[in-house]
């Protein structure tokens, strides 16, 4: 083993040290790939996801998103349109045993749109949705006071970073997964693993800041949550430069240290994506990270199942190295990408 890179050095592929062994028990991580429309549906099952999350369409003239995402994102719808694409979508994916969640996870809900959330709510659930992801404390009181049965997420947008919190959730609201914020070490998901009668979620391949959905820095006319990497600027007479660098601190990637948060315990590595346009490449994400999994449970290192990747994958070296790896874009590594988060 090694340690992380001195900033300014790129990463290389490479065992993590875990922070808590569980050897001898039985290894069952969950894979929750994003899902808006039957075709990415299969392509996620193909490539080894076990759950997925999709989002419905908020009612016609409804000015918010009830989900943490505007309808469109980088131009790419991310909602299923309709609550019979929904039903069929979930339909499809309890057929070949897949746990289904489903998106409502606004970080905020305006008093005046309390009831259409609730409606919207309960399309999901009367679609056959098996959790709720939520992203406020006032939808946390909402549905558990309306609907006492249905299972709560609580997603990244609710920034659970303290146990404490986690701890509220489970016991306030029967909150029974949390979604971790984009900015925990590994020892801190150790911390989190450990709590009774909660799952843990970890967000991997994020791409949009350790802080993603809450940054509020709109990358589009007239939408209130954006992407602060979308946004350029300049310094006096300066050209106009792409504050991407600056702006998002995110540290996307996870795949080293996927052995090491089996080994924690994580119940979920999520894959975002919901507004991807290549619907292929976002499988085949998913896909990189099942291989990751199963050379945990063949007891294959790491590094050697990067090395078969690489000897297969064209998206290895053509995208994944130069864009993550070259530019230290590690999640829970020490890199200048990681220390530039404010």
């Amino acid at each position: 083993m090694t340690g992380d890179p001195r900033p300014g050095q790129p990463c290389a592929p490479r065992e993590a040290p875990a922070a808590t062994s569980r050897a001898g028990t039985e290894v069952r991580v969950e894979l929750n790939a994003p899902v808006r429309s039957l075709k990415m549906l299969e392509l996620q099952i193909a490539a080894g996801a076990t759950e997925v999350y999709m989002a419905l369409r908020p009612p016609a003239g409804s000015p918010v998103s009830f989900d943490a995402l505007p309808a469109r994102r980088d131009g790419e719808p991310t909602h299923v349109p309709s609550p019979a694409l929904l039903g069929e979508l979930i339909a499809t994916a309890h057929d070949a045993g897949l746990r289904v969640h489903f998106c409502a996870d606004a970080p905020v809900v305006p008093a005046a749109y309390e009831q259409a959330y609730l409606e919207h709510v309960a399309k999901g659930v009367a679609a056959g949705a098996d959790t709720v992801v939520v992203g406020s404390l006032t939808a946390c009181a909402l549905l558990a006071d309306s609907s006492p049965a249905t299972t709560l997420v609580a997603g990244a947008a609710m920034g659970v970073a303290t146990c404490g919190y986690a701890t509220h959730l489970r016991e306030a609201y029967g909150v029974r997964r949390i979604v971790l914020p984009h900015t925990v070490t590994l020892a801190e998901v150790d911390a989190f693993c450990q709590l009774d009668g909660v799952e843990i979620e970890v967000p991997v391949q994020t791409g949009s800041g350790l802080d993603c959905t809450r940054c509020r820095l709109p990358d589009l006319p007239n939408v209130g949550l954006g992407c602060r990497a979308g946004w350029t600027g300049h310094y006096g007479d300066a050209p106009v430069e792409d504050l991407a660098g600056f702006l998002d601190g995110a540290s996307d990637c996870a795949l080293c240290d996927v052995h090491t948060l089996i080994d924690l315990g994580v119940t979920a590595l999520q894959i975002p994506g919901r507004e991807s346009p290549n619907l292929r490449q976002n499988a085949k994400i998913t896909q990189l990270y099942r291989r990751a999994i199963k050379g945990y449970r063949d007891g294959t290192s790491m590094p050697q199942v990067i090395e078969a990747i690489d000897r297969v994958e064209l998206m290895w070296q053509m995208g994944w190295v130069p864009r993550l790896c070259d530019q230290q874009r590690c999640r829970f590594r020490d890199t200048p990408q990681q220390r530039a988060y404010v």
